[in-house]
């Protein structure tokens, strides 16, 4: 087998050779077959130094973004590539090793390599240097969150003063008053509300900026999501139904995944009038994934919008959506904590029949207590 990958390797090596992202090859058990010039340049290791070693030998020792280790592990992204025969979808954001000891950010995609007859013969990792793209967003982290405060502490302020004039604590009002009053408070909640979407939307541009990746109990915290949105869409008139199976977990941070459920449900209820609602969770073996369907039978989405539903501001250009309200950045911001977490969402939708997003996500069935996982 490593005969014939370094066949089709050294077809490929002055092509490889030439471009400008860091490429290596390795056999089905990591070792190390091929490590372009760009790679040497981006990590500080030559080839001669890296050929016939595992990538996990002290070499690239890639991290997550909360530096838990990956190499060497069932979590490592090349090893689940070649294991599972599945590419990347998208590029991961990693740490990897300089040789001079430092850490460099780097986007990574891999896929397992197949020789002509089809049989599994390595895998291939390509990745790129995002140190200056990274801070540029961590930049842009660091302002929101600046921003926040700014924001939200004249509007909290705003909140409590209307809260004293309508309880009466500056005088009688008359009932003229209050609904004067009522109005602008309730406005001034939905000032809030869109003021907390936007600056969510610009700190997940950043790439640490809230983020934690700690063993998670997914199954938990669905189904303590399925319990809150239950009561709003019964409230509603609303059938709502949940099917999650026992001990999903993952690595992944609780309270942005927690936003991103929200979004997708609250969303499924926002936008059906009658009918069902439904949020179902289950391990997919045959995948290695977790699998999380939220369904809804309300109005749909148009096939025209449907390729730039999850961009940045997108709305529906449909009356009964621009009634519902909202600033367009819910379903960005669910897609991009669901690509964080190294997962992706899919969307099926016929409008006036209801639409369907399934969520796919790195992970596993958490062991029983008495065992490790």
């Amino acid at each position: 087998m490593d005969a014939m990958l370094r066949k089709e390797i050294s077809h490929l090596s002055i092509v490889f050779n030439q471009i400008k992202d860091g490429v290596y090859i390795t056999d089905p058990d990591r070792r190390i077959l091929f490590w372009n010039k760009a790679a040497e340049e981006i990590t500080g290791y030559s080839q001669k130094e890296v050929l016939g070693k595992k990538c996990a030998d002290n070499l690239l020792v890639h991290t997550d973004l909360a530096g838990n280790k990956l190499c060497s592990t069932d979590l490592c992204p090349l090893h689940k590539a070649i294991s599972f025969e599945k590419s990347t979808t998208e590029p991961l954001v990693v740490k990897a090793l300089h040789k001079n000891g430092n850490r460099v950010m780097v986007e990574v995609s891999l896929a397992p390599l197949y020789s002509a007859s089809g049989e599994l013969i390595g895998g291939i990792e390509i990745f790129r240097d995002a140190s200056e793209k990274i801070e540029f967003e961590e930049q842009k982290a660091r302002f929101f969150s600046s921003l926040s405060h700014e924001l939200k502490t004249p509007l909290a302020n705003m909140q409590g003063y209307l809260k004293l004039l309508l309880a009466g604590d500056a005088g009688e009002i008359n009932d003229l008053q209050e609904e004067f009053l009522t109005t602008i408070f309730k406005e001034e909640q939905k000032l809030g509300r869109y003021i907390e979407e936007l600056l969510d939307m610009g700190r997940f541009e950043g790439t640490d900026y809230s983020y934690q990746r700690n063993l998670l109990d997914l199954t938990d915290l669905l189904e303590s999501l399925a319990d809150s949105f239950s009561a709003e869409a019964v409230n509603k008139g609303l059938d709502f139904s949940s099917s999650i199976e026992p001990d999903l977990a993952l690595f992944g941070d609780r309270e942005r995944l927690s936003q991103a459920f929200s979004n997708l449900i609250g969303n499924a209820i926002k936008y059906t009038e009658q009918g069902s609602v439904s949020l179902k969770a289950v391990f997919s073996e045959a995948e290695d994934e977790i699998v999380i369907t939220v369904k809804d039978s309300g109005i749909g989405i148009p096939e025209e919008d449907q390729k730039a539903i999850f961009a940045m501001f997108y709305r529906v250009e449909d009356k009964d959506v621009r009634s519902k309200g909202g600033t367009g950045v819910g379903l960005y911001i669910a897609e991009r904590v669901i690509g964080r977490h190294g997962g992706r969402i899919e969307l099926e939708s016929n409008p006036g029949k209801g639409t369907t997003f399934t969520v796919y996500l790195p992970g596993f069935i958490k062991a029983p207590s008495n065992r490790s996982i």
